[in-house]
């Protein structure tokens, strides 16, 4: 009886094995990952250089040309913070961006005759629009625009202040920006930039009574840019 037991229940066994052979196996479920969208709003830090060729024209004091020009070559580096907007419409970014930069960007010049010049600026905010094109899930390529503001420092003065007092103008200036650039998503949350960008600020005027003399300038940045944001 207990042989019979056995071999019964050997045979159940048998056959219980060969129905799991022939079940089909399932295949371990793939981890789902979403795309990444560029859409939302996003906070960030930017630091980088700036060059400027910003000349000047000698009026008569409320006359024509007097013929003498100088050019200024400012510099130097700056850091500011940026915050902003996309939207992701299939390849397409549209967004918007606004932007402070400090920093001193400076010249000065000795044209001779005992006179020194300088040129400064020390800030500039940018608001724009930016639009985006996406070769990669992870990649934005962008051209940027917009209005720009600043202000504008220039000093002349002469070896003998008392004879020939200093002038200080400082211009609060609206012009506008334009730029290109390349963004990276690091993580879902975190993207790298670079950035050029180019800022006219138009014509200013400015005079120094004690020469008789009206200044214009004409003041044009460029800079290039890096920068990191975090997306929300």
């Amino acid at each position: 009886m207990n042989r019979t037991l056995i071999c019964l229940a050997a045979l159940i066994c048998t056959a219980a094995a060969a129905h799991a052979a022939d079940l089909p196996v399932k295949a371990p479920s793939a981890v789902v990952i979403p795309p990444l969208s560029w859409t939302g709003f996003y906070a960030g830090a930017q630091g980088g250089y700036e060059w400027s060729r910003d000349r000047t024209t000698e009026f008569a004091l409320g006359g024509p040309p007097t013929g003498f020009s100088q050019d200024f070559r400012p510099s130097g580096g700056f850091g500011g913070v940026h915050v902003g907007y996309n939207h992701q419409f299939d390849r397409l970014v549209l967004g918007i961006e606004g932007d402070v930069d400090v920093g001193r960007v400076s010249d000065v010049v000795s044209p001779g005759f005992g006179l020194v010049f300088s040129a400064r600026k020390d800030w500039e905010a940018s608001v724009r629009g930016r639009l985006g094109f996406t070769p990669a899930e992870r990649l934005l390529l962008y051209v940027t625009g917009g209005v720009a503001f600043t202000e504008l420092k220039y000093h002349w003065n002469a070896d003998d202040p008392v004879a020939i007092p200093s002038v200080d103008a400082n211009i609060a200036k609206t012009g506008w920006t334009v730029g290109a650039g390349g963004e990276a998503a690091l993580t879902d949350r975190v993207t790298a930039r670079l950035e050029y960008r180019y800022s006219d600020f138009g014509t200013t005027r400015f005079d120094w009574p004690a020469v008789l003399g009206t200044y214009e300038q004409h003041p044009r940045f460029q800079s290039v840019r890096g920068g990191v944001s975090v997306r929300f």
